[in-house]
C-alpha cells in the first residue's frame, strides 16, 4: 500500500530470484556463523525498485532479515558504500534514532560476490528518496539539496 510517497512494507513487492543470483548455500553457512540465533533453511526474494544497492528479503526458520550488497562488478572505491551504511546504523543504534538492528557485515567477496550486510526486517513504511523529493515544494527541494 502506498500513502503519498510512503510505501507500507507489508505490500512492498518482492520478486523471485533468478537461478544463481544469490548463492544461498554459502550465505546460509555464513549467517549461521555470524548472525546470532540464526537457523535455516534460508530462502530469498529481491525487493523491487531501489536505485543502487540490491536489497533482498531473507526468510529463515529464525525470522526475516534484509540483506543489502554492493552491485557486483567494477565500482569506484567509495561508491555503493554498504559498509558505511552498516557502520552508521550500528552507531545510531546506541542513540535515540530508530534504526533496524544490524547483525553483521561481510567484507569477503567470496561469499556472494560482493560485500554485504544483514539487518532485521521491520514491517512499516519506507520512503524512496526520489519519491520523497518529488513530493516537496520546489523551494524546500532546492534547500534540502544544498
Amino acid at each position: 500500500m502506498t500513502i503519498g510517497n510512503v510505501q507500507d512494507s507489508r505490500s512492498r513487492k518482492t520478486i523471485p530470484l533468478e537461478r544463481g543470483a544469490l548463492p544461498l548455500g554459502r550465505l546460509e553457512r555464513w549467517m549461521r556463523d555470524h548472525v546470532g540465533e540464526f537457523c535455516g533453511p534460508l530462502s530469498a526474494e529481491r525487493f523491487e525498485g531501489g536505485q543502487s544497492n540490491p536489497t533482498y528479503k531473507l526468510v529463515a526458520a529464525s525470522g526475516t532479515y534484509v540483506l543489502r550488497h554492493k552491485p557486483i562488478g567494477h565500482l569506484l572505491p567509495s561508491a555503493h558504500a554498504v559498509d558505511r551504511e552498516y557502520r552508521v546504523m550500528r552507531a545510531l543504534a546506541r542513540t535515540a534514532v530508530p534504526v533496524p538492528r544490524v547483525y553483521a557485515l561481510c567484507e569477503d567477496d567470496a561469499i556472494i560476490g560482493s560485500i554485504f550486510y544483514v539487518m532485521e526486517f521491520l514491517d512499516g513504511a519506507s520512503s524512496g528518496i526520489s519519491g520523497y523529493l518529488d513530493s516537496l515544494p520546489p523551494i524546500v527541494e532546492r534547500c534540502s539539496l544544498r
